[in-house]
C-alpha cells in the first residue's frame, strides 16, 4: 500500500473504493499532489458531473475526459482508443513543460460483463508498459460496490500495488491514516506527550461518522498515559450517541493497562482481537 503523497512518474496503483467520501478523499490529496509537484491531471469520468469538485484549480491544469467520447460505436471501451487519447494527453504535458501527465479514473462504468473485465485488463497491461517509462502516473479507480469480486481481484493484480489516501498525521513518530472498511483510523508510531495534539485532531476527524469506529493499533508501539485518556474520552462521546470504538491489534500490554486501570468498562469502547493473539 502507498499513501498518494509518495507516487512518482511510472507508478501504476489502483484504489478499490467503497463509498464517495473514500474516493473524494483520494481526489482531494491526488490532485493537491499533482498541483505541488508541476504534473498536469487528467481524470477519465463516467459520470456527467464534475468529479472533482475542486474550485481552486488553476485554469489548465486538469483536463476531464469523459468515458463515453472513446466507447466503440457498439458501446465497449477500446483499450488501444484509450490507450492514444492518454499517449496524447502526456504529449501535450511535456510540450506544455509539466513535470509528468498525472492520470486518475474511475473505470467502473466500463464494467457491464466478462467481455469488458477482459477489455480492461488488456487496457492495463498496455497502461503499465506505457508508463513505466515514467513519463506518467496512473491509479485506476474500481468502485466495489459495482463490481464483482472476481473482476475486482483480477483488476487489482493488474497492478503493481494500491494506493490510499495521505495521512492524517505523518511525523517521525506517529502516522495516522483514515480508513473507510471499516471506518476509522490507524495508528502507527508512538504516541507520547509531543503527538498528543495530533491525534486528538485526528480522532475529531472521525467524529462525525455516522456508525461505529474503529482504531486499528497493531504498529503502536507505545502509547501513554495521556493518549489511553484520549482514547476513553473519545469513546464516552460515541456512547452518548449509542455508538462505540473499538480498539483492535492491541498489543499485549497496551491491553493490560487497559485492564487494570478498569478503563475497558469505559462506556462507548471495545476492545477486539489483539496483536497475535487469535
Amino acid at each position: 500500500m502507498v499513501h498518494v503523497g509518495d507516487l512518482r512518474p511510472g507508478d501504476h496503483a489502483c484504489l478499490l473504493f467503497g463509498s464517495d467520501e473514500e474516493r473524494a478523499w483520494f481526489l482531494r490529496d491526488f490532485v493537491r499532489g499533482g498541483l505541488d509537484a508541476e504534473d498536469k491531471i487528467l481524470y477519465l469520468s463516467g459520470a456527467e458531473e464534475d468529479p472533482l469538485g475542486m474550485p481552486c484549480v488553476p485554469a489548465g491544469r486538469v483536463e476531464v475526459v469523459r468515458l463515453g467520447e472513446i466507447l466503440s460505436g457498439r458501446g465497449p471501451l477500446e483499450p488501444a482508443a484509450l490507450l492514444r487519447r492518454l499517449r496524447g494527453a502526456a504529449e501535450r504535458s511535456r510540450r506544455e513543460g509539466y513535470r509528468a501527465l498525472r492520470v486518475a479514473g474511475d473505470l467502473c462504468a466500463a464494467v457491464h460483463d466478462y467481455g469488458d473485465v477482459r477489455r480492461l485488463l488488456r487496457y492495463e497491461a498496455l497502461l503499465a508498459e506505457e508508463f513505466s517509462a515514467g513519463r506518467a502516473l496512473a491509479v485506476c479507480q474500481y468502485d466495489i460496490r459495482r463490481c464483482e469480486p472476481a473482476a475486482l481481484a483480477a483488476l487489482a493484480s493488474a497492478h503493481a500495488g494500491s494506493v490510499e489516501a495521505d495521512p492524517l498525521v505523518r511525523t517521525p513518530e506517529l502516522v495516522v491514516a483514515r480508513t473507510y472498511r471499516p471506518q476509522g483510523l490507524r495508528l502507527e508510531g508512538l504516541v507520547d506527550e509531543g503527538a498528543h495534539r495530533c491525534l486528538r485532531d485526528a480522532l475529531r476527524s472521525v467524529a462525525a461518522v455516522r456508525g461505529d469506529v474503529s482504531l486499528e493499533m497493531s504498529r503502536v508501539e507505545f502509547l501513554d498515559l495521556g493518549g489511553l485518556r484520549l482514547l476513553m474520552t473519545f469513546a464516552r462521546a460515541r456512547a452518548a450517541r449509542h455508538r462505540t470504538v473499538e480498539l483492535t491489534g492491541l498489543r499485549p500490554h497496551l491491553r493490560q493497562v487497559i485492564t487494570l486501570v478498569g478503563w475497558d468498562r469505559t462506556p462507548g469502547l471495545r476492545l477486539g482481537a489483539g496483536h497475535g493473539l487469535d
